[in-house]
């Protein structure tokens, strides 16, 4: 059974947002999704969601956003400094 494009579009959203928090390690999701305008608020969720299960992110609740974190066990992302 080969990948769906959608599959291929997850990968590669979440490959993105794990290099933003290499480099910032702590931002906002009105931050990510500013620098990722091309993605759907939706996507960034799911990617997010998945990230989070993954142990790669931790999302933290704030009064009007989240903060996402880089978790102090992942290392930085393929391709990332």
């Amino acid at each position: 059974m080969q990948p769906s494009g959608a599959d291929y579009l997850s990968a590669a959203i979440e490959l993105r947002i794990r290099k933003l928090v290499d480099q910032e390690r702590i931002l906002t999701f009105t931050a990510l999704a500013t620098k990722l305008p091309d993605c759907r608020w939706i996507n960034l969720l799911r990617a997010l969601n998945r990230l989070e299960k993954q142990h790669v992110i931790q999302m933290i609740p704030l009064p009007w956003d989240y903060q996402i974190c880089a978790s102090a066990s992942t290392s930085p992302a393929p391709g990332g400094h």
